[in-house]
């Protein structure tokens, strides 16, 4: 009955701090990022790190390893794509990813990715958490570990951002280790801006400090003192530097045309503008890619859309110094079945897909891992699952990977759960 009563009064709290957010402020918080956990947190010194940033390229809803990097000749299944050079040596891609083949040199290719599920909301939740769903835990996200071993970096910014929201949080971290969810990188944080009277909404935001404090009096727990951190923070997302940060538009038109002003390319600009304003882990998602289901016209469409924006993204970050210190990552929950199904398309595959790195320490110009002729079975290198990846991007960053930390009653947690190290992607 004790822990009822206790359960109860946190989530009337919880649901208390969020009233007072959206009544008195004009801001609605996400649901996800009221339901975190508390940890204790500490900051350490980056061991070894060889990337400052993350920017993880996300591929929804399954990519097709053998259309984008891993093509095969086999008539079999090589279904409307063939390999074409790029311009490493002995490295090639897709002939739908023209322009990504232009910078072979910055890319190291895992062509070994596997896991176990084939379910779309598994797959993602653990190639964002390096963890598989359990019930009652809900795991951080790497832009979240990250926070929480290296600190804040910028008074005003969000330390990690996800550009088309809807991905794990800060699971069992404070809420203020959440990431900021932006829907549309072409619109900003304009929209989401209170629409009332600068005094009016400063009058708003005193009283409602005065009255949190109140309640901390009377409540003296760490999780409302984490919420009423996580709320201040969230006002101070309104300050005008910030707000030009998230602003696109700022760029130049040639730099718009780069990238190609499509939703996806706007993301990518995005991410790079909030890196150069010391955002040190954002998110960029490019969905549609189940739709290879019902035929190859996805899978060509998804590509193209992928191909000239995320060439520029790394063309960009190159000529303005900032490749060498920001790790690029593109991934999928799983890839497809090199077998072309019925309707001409391609099903769900976790034995086998690809994924990239780039930048942030990379030896470029390289697959690690081979599949076989049809794409189907390992044939040299070890197979690399999500914790692997997650490990090596943490290792790049020089977190700690053997800190044990310890989630709600008591459960150990590792950043990359116990995955090894990719030492070939590294120079």
């Amino acid at each position: 009955m004790k822990d009822f009563t206790r359960r109860l009064d946190e989530i009337q709290r919880r649901e208390f701090l969020a009233g007072i957010a959206k009544a008195s402020l004009g801001v609605t918080i996400l649901p996800s990022l009221i339901d975190a956990e508390t940890a204790p947190g500490g900051h350490v010194k980056p061991k070894n790190p060889k990337a400052k940033n993350v920017i993880f390229v996300y591929m929804d809803g399954g990519m097709s390893h053998l259309d984008t990097f891993d093509p095969k000749t086999n008539s079999e299944v090589k279904g409307i794509s063939t390999p074409i050079k790029t311009n490493a040596p002995g490295l090639q891609v897709s002939k739908l990813l023209p322009n990504i083949a232009k910078h072979g040199d910055k890319l190291a290719v895992l062509r070994t990715m596997a896991q176990k599920t084939g379910a779309h909301a598994q797959g993602k939740y653990l190639m964002h958490t390096s963890y598989a769903q359990r019930p009652g835990t809900s795991h951080p996200h790497l832009g979240s570990w990250a926070q929480y071993f290296l600190g804040r970096r910028n008074k005003t910014m969000p330390d990690s951002v996800l550009i088309g929201a809807g991905n794990p949080g800060p699971g069992f971290f404070p809420p203020d280790h959440a990431p900021f969810p932006l829907g549309d990188a072409a619109k900003g944080i304009r929209d989401l801006l209170p629409k009332i009277d600068k005094n009016v909404f400063s009058h708003r935001v005193r009283l409602a400090q005065k009255f949190s404090r109140v309640f901390e009096h009377h409540f003296p727990h760490d999780d409302v003192k984490a919420y009423a951190q996580f709320y201040d923070e969230t006002v101070k997302f309104f300050d005008n530097k910030t707000v030009a940060a998230f602003d696109i538009n700022k760029e130049p038109a040639k730099v718009r045309d780069l990238y190609g002003r499509s939703k996806f390319g706007n993301g990518l600009l995005l991410a790079r503008r909030l890196i150069e304003h010391n955002v040190r882990y954002v998110e960029v998602k490019l969905g549609g890619w189940d739709g290879m289901h019902n035929g190859m016209a996805t899978g060509e469409q998804r590509t193209g859309e992928l191909d000239a924006p995320f060439a520029a993204l790394l063309e960009d970050l190159q000529q303005r110094g900032l490749l060498k210190e920001t790790m690029v990552v593109l991934t999928t929950e799983f890839g497809r079945t090199p077998k072309i199904n019925q309707r001409g398309g391609r099903d769900h595959f976790p034995g086998a897909f690809s994924a990239v790195l780039a930048g942030g320490g990379i030896n470029g110009g390289q697959a690690i891992g081979g599949t076989d002729e049809k794409g189907i079975k390992r044939t040299k290198g070890n197979k690399i699952g999500p914790a692997d990846l997650h490990v090596t991007i943490a290792h790049a960053l020089g977190l700690p990977l053997d800190e044990r930390i310890h989630g709600s009653g008591g459960r150990p947690f590792f950043v990359g759960n116990r995955g090894k190290v990719i030492e070939q992607a590294f120079a």
